[in-house]
């Protein structure tokens, strides 16, 4: 072989690796882009906390539940991270409360249903997610419950109880300040201790939730909410 040829070979196999190489590259970049943000629906359990009920006599706390929250994050290296969006917030409230006195015999089923209510970008509340701490800088927009309540017995219509037989019920809609999400590690998981959510005259009650939220569905999503 001339020295000519020779030559003209080592230069081609010199240019075909790195181009083959280009050509792999490629082909690995044509995959799904990284996500920008991610959407995670949690699953909730709850205790609802009443005071100031009359007499004292609907005082204590009652599992609520069960409810769903959906929040959106940014994307912190393949992770929820950053800035945190919550899109919906929903909670199903049926609790029976059973009160005996010396003189009064009183039942009272609660059947309602509270929900944030979402803005134009379909925002219910802002915050931001540092390491495994969630820190709401907004309240839950449009916070609001509604349903029905049976009464029955001696204290119904009484002293800032429901009416005897059903009657609806509606508080809100109002802004609610949440307290922090605390998440476990891996993000699964997360629990916000006791929050004052309402207070009524009819009846007359002052509530607080306590929340549980175990992750069911994680959604890789583009941009940011109206973005």
């Amino acid at each position: 072989m001339s020295l000519a040829s020779r030559r003209r070979r080592v230069w081609t196999a010199g240019v075909a690796i790195p181009l083959a190489a280009s050509l792999s590259t490629g082909a690995a970049s044509g995959g799904p882009p990284p996500c920008e943000g991610w959407s995670v629906e949690y699953s909730l359990a709850a205790r609802l906390r009443l005071a100031d009920t009359p007499m004292g006599q609907g005082d204590g706390v009652y599992t609520i539940g069960p409810g769903s929250v959906v929040l959106r994050f940014e994307d912190r290296g393949g992770r929820p991270g950053g800035h945190a969006w919550m899109t919906s917030y929903v909670m199903r409230e049926r609790f029976t409360i059973k009160s005996k006195t010396l003189f009064w015999t009183t039942t009272v089923v609660t059947d309602t249903r509270t929900r944030g209510t979402p803005e134009a970008c379909g925002i219910v509340a802002e915050g931001r997610l540092e390491g495994t701490t969630l820190a709401w800088s907004t309240p839950v927009r449009g916070y609001r419950t509604d349903g029905t309540l049976a009464c029955d017995g001696s204290l119904c219509g009484k002293f800032g109880a429901p009416p005897p037989g059903q009657s609806p019920f509606h508080t809100g809609p109002g802004p609610v300040p949440f307290h922090t999400f605390e998440f476990a590690k891996d993000g699964s998981t997360f629990v916000m201790t006791e929050t004052f959510v309402s207070q009524t005259e009819v009846p007359h009650q002052t509530a607080y939730v306590t929340l549980a939220g175990r992750e069911v569905k994680r959604t890789c999503v583009s941009g940011r909410p109206c973005g």
